[in-house]
């Protein structure tokens, strides 16, 4: 990563068309100045946060702009508060936020002529509905996010741009789909639709009537075991979309699919590097390192905490994704000022993930000084999969807290 020192960047009529200002490690970046006539078409600010860049003004307008890379540029900050942060791009066709952490989108302003939206690598749990507004997307990117199902809404306006415009590519491979009864839409337009798909649109989903992780193309092929408990309208109305496409293609196509992916099943094998992730915050630093010897020394297993485990100098995002990746076990000591923490919210949203992936095998939630009804919002799509302590106070209800978490976990 280069270092960046100059305070401004100034361009006077220029025919440059491709500037990359990517990866430069700097607390203050330069502003940007284009005087006269200027018909820069690519710009790539990688790697340098949009809280000194895009977010703060620092880029005029650029009228004759296609393309805007912003990997890894913190951007789930920016978002949430700018609502015009890519005015200075009106006529972009071009656009990668990926690899930004980003779960939600308010807006991205009025992108007439944007083709390509890359969105990948980030943790949306749904299909921001501002996408849909874009009148004239043919690419989205969706891949390595936490999708576990797609809206009908969506479905509709996707094959609807199809339509539209000829064309549409849809990524999705990487995200924690669910196969049950409640995503059979997703399961039905998979195969029906003309939108081209990454994967040829076999993607690995959580089958909840199996308690196993399998491939759609698998579970559309064999769809009458898998949810012949499911509402009987929906059945039939898949069953027919069934039985035409079986007919149609299914007969060559699934056999060889079939035998390729159970051998790739085979190969599924989890390691971790440590037993536990522990996520707190500074009221509850005693706690935790109560709970430390207790875990370690007492126990004999390995934790995860921040303040000693995490590598200097790295994305703290990265960090503590990367780490309760390589985590068994996940514990969230919940306190009042767990409510205010954004990295708290984060943890959560990543455990999400790694729980719909099949990496995280148990959540345990500690709360201590706060009441249930204050605990984050956020927990609510994984509480059935939450184990819960609520700390107790006298000594004797303590030790018993103590032999009930490890139980719980070893």
């Amino acid at each position: 990563m280069a270092t960046m020192y100059f305070k401004e960047f100034r361009v006077t009529n220029s025919s440059l068309r491709h500037l990359e200002l990517s990866y430069f490690e700097t607390d203050l970046f330069p502003i940007l100045t284009f005087e006269g006539f200027n018909s820069l078409e690519y710009l790539d600010l990688s790697g340098i946060s949009s809280d000194i860049t895009v977010g703060v003004g620092k880029v005029p307008l650029l009228i004759h702009l296609k393309t805007l890379i912003l990997k890894e540029t913190k951007l789930y900050n920016v978002l949430q508060t700018n609502v015009s942060i890519f005015s200075f791009c009106p006529n972009i066709m071009n656009l990668d936020i990926s690899h930004n952490y980003i779960w939600k989108i308010k807006s991205i302003g009025e992108l007439r002529n944007l083709k390509l939206l890359n969105l990948s690598h980030n943790l949306l749990d749904n299909v921001p509905m501002v996408v849909t507004k874009l009148e004239n997307l043919a690419e989205l990117d969706l891949s390595h996010n936490q999708l576990t199902t797609v809206g009908k809404k969506t479905l509709d306006w996707i094959d609807t741009q199809h339509k539209k415009l000829g064309t549409f590519k849809l990524y999705l491979s990487d995200n924690p789909f669910i196969c049950s009864c409640e995503t059979t839409t997703l399961l039905c337009w998979i195969q029906l639709t003309k939108v081209k798909l990454d994967n040829n649109g076999n993607y690995s989903c959580w089958v909840a009537s199996r308690n196993n992780i399998n491939y759609t193309r698998n579970v559309i092929a064999d769809f009458h075991h898998y949810f012949v408990n499911c509402d009987s309208t929906v059945w039939l109305k898949l069953g027919i979309s069934l039985l035409v496409s079986v007919l149609s293609s299914l007969i060559c196509v699934t056999v060889l699919y079939n035998f390729r992916w159970r051998f790739a099943e085979k190969g599924l094998q989890l390691t971790f590097d440590y037993d536990v992730y522990v996520s707190y915050s500074n009221d509850c630093v005693c706690f935790v390192k109560e709970l430390q010897k207790k875990i370690e020394n007492e126990w004999g297993f390995k934790i995860c905490i921040e303040d000693r485990d995490f590598i200097i100098g790295e994305s703290i995002a990265t960090e503590r994704a990367t780490s309760i990746n390589k985590c068994r076990h996940i514990i969230f000591v919940v306190s009042p000022s767990t409510v205010e923490n954004e990295w708290s919210r984060f943890e959560i949203e990543r455990a999400k993930y790694e729980k719909f992936s099949k990496n995280l095998q148990k959540i345990v939630v500690i709360t201590k000084d706060i009441a249930l009804d204050n605990i984050p919002v956020e927990f609510s799509i994984i509480w059935k999969d939450v184990l819960l302590i609520q700390w107790p106070v006298e000594k004797d209800e303590v030790q018993m807290a103590w032999q009930e978490l490890r139980l719980w976990f070893f």
